[in-house]
């Protein structure tokens, strides 16, 4: 049934509807006189009252309402797709996407996966689909190859306990990932798609045994949004044969990180596991003696080496200490070079030991584009728009001020106060604060009071105002 599919499935993902819905009688006394009298006047009043309605509060009555009028379902099914295909608000066409799952028919699936492939839309064409179609689960796959994101989220759990070979194929082998968080898949992938069955094939593809490694670095990834590692019973006997499979598999650095992962997690489980120590202890040992092989290390580090390959340097770097090596020579040397990898900036700043730190500081100065940063406050923005602007952000987080000589640091705050982003500024700001409080000298305080002139945003404006205020009261005394 349409409704609580619906409604269950929007509040999984916080976006839960209104308390109160509001009342539908209008709404059916609209759909029911666009039924009587098919016009441009009446299915233009109708288009425009259902778009002044949020369709999740409205759908699960609307339906009710709908199976009690006395109407052919073709012209009800008629009237859904008009709306579903000449609706300019978003309301409209979800409302008839919904009207369209109640009256529709095979002839409406390309129309339902064309309307569902935009995310706002997904999840009413989803539902449409499962209530429509004869051959429901595969109308609802060919639509989740088209989504991503939620979409992608929405569409694959209703393929959740599937028996199609050519689904729980697809759902291993990539159908998991969306850019939300693979978590939201990966165990529904694993035990829907028996991923250590598939495992267990004589022949086991490169294609499988990627998404294999992306599954369980989802599963791995604790504290999670739903079920993990923890949940799935095959978990250990599926780690077994994937450790036994990479061992002989072509050197690839995804797969040393996912080893590397699944080494971290034996080292410590998860709480509440059941698992008996002298499988994890065995486990432990088959996955140390991989990351310990020395092909497996020469291979991450001739990526560290490699003067170019941008996403090859940051899958190397989260390789590096699984595999014994010590990266930071290479980060050093890599952040001299544009384009600014946020990455490995932010494995800088958290790495990089105290003794260096006014060395990473200094070098922030030299090699980002302070000039470019500087550009003055963006209303719109939290975050900057630059590499550079996010690279500085990690550098005066991570470090800021801690033990680092003023002239190296002085630079990167007055850039930072000049940002485009929000967090940027008011980073710069609290740096500031705690490394000179009401002592604040000259020149500084001439860029908080050019900061606080042009600041949008009134918190961060009133802060740089009473800093200039405290350095007064101060310099009074």
């Amino acid at each position: 049934m349409l409704s609580s599919t619906v409604l269950d499935g929007i509040r999984t993902h916080h976006l839960a509807a209104s308390d109160e819905s509001p009342p539908v009688t209008t709404l059916i006394d609209a759909v029911a006189a666009a039924l009587s009298a098919p016009d441009a006047e009446t299915l233009t009043a109708l288009h425009d009252r259902l778009a002044e309605y949020r369709a999740l509060d409205v759908a699960d009555d609307l339906i009710k309402e709908l199976r009690a009028l006395d109407h052919p379902a073709e012209d009800l099914r008629a009237l859904a797709r008009w709306l579903a295909e000449h609706g300019t608000r978003r309301n409209a066409v979800a409302l008839g996407i919904v009207m369209l799952g109640m009256a529709g028919d095979a002839r409406d699936q390309e129309l339902l996966l064309l309307l569902g492939a935009l995310e706002d839309l997904t999840l009413y064409a989803v539902v449409a689909l499962a209530n429509s179609q004869p051959d429901q689960e595969q109308a609802i796959h060919r639509l989740a190859q088209r989504v991503d994101g939620w979409g992608r989220i929405h569409t694959v759990e209703r393929l959740r306990g599937t028996q199609d070979p050519g689904i729980k194929s697809w759902l291993l082998r990539g159908g998991f990932r969306n850019r939300i968080l693979n978590e939201y898949l990966a165990h529904l992938a694993a035990t829907t798609g028996d991923l250590y069955t598939a495992l267990l094939a004589p022949e086991v593809d490169d294609e499988l045994l990627h998404g294999a490694a992306g599954i369980l670095d989802a599963l791995v990834a604790l504290p999670g949004p739903c079920s993990d590692i923890r949940h799935y019973a095959d978990a250990l006997p599926c780690l077994a044969r994937f450790g036994e499979l990479i061992a002989s598999a072509p050197l690839n650095l995804t797969l040393i990180d996912t080893a590397g992962r699944l080494k971290n997690l034996l080292k410590e489980p998860p709480p509440e596991h059941d698992w008996p120590e002298a499988d994890i202890s065995r486990l432990l040992g088959q996955y140390a003696a991989l990351l310990a092989r020395p092909d497996w290390s020469r291979h991450v580090r001739s990526a560290l080496d490699q003067p170019t390959g941008e996403s090859n340097f940051r899958l190397a770097l989260m390789c590096s200490e699984a595999v014994g090596i010590d990266a930071y020579p290479h980060v050093v040397s890599r952040l001299r070079r544009p384009p600014h990898d946020q990455y490995v900036w932010y494995w800088a700043a958290t790495h990089t030991p105290e003794p260096e730190y006014t060395t990473l500081v200094r070098l922030a100065g030299q090699v980002l584009p302070l000039d470019e940063i500087a550009v003055g406050p963006d209303p719109e923005r939290i975050i900057g728009s630059s590499d550079g602007e996010g690279a500085l952000d990690l550098v005066l987080s991570y470090i800021g001020d801690a033990g680092v000589a003023e002239a190296d640091v002085l630079p990167l705050i007055r850039t930072a106060l000049r940002g485009q982003g929000t967090r940027l500024r008011r980073i710069g700001f609290h740096v500031l604060n705690r490394l000179y409080g009401q002592d604040l000298p000259t020149g500084p305080r001439a860029w908080v009071s050019e900061a606080a002139a042009i600041e949008p945003y009134d918190e961060l404006r009133a802060n740089f105002i009473d800093l200039l205020e405290r350095t007064k009261s101060a310099d009074e005394k």
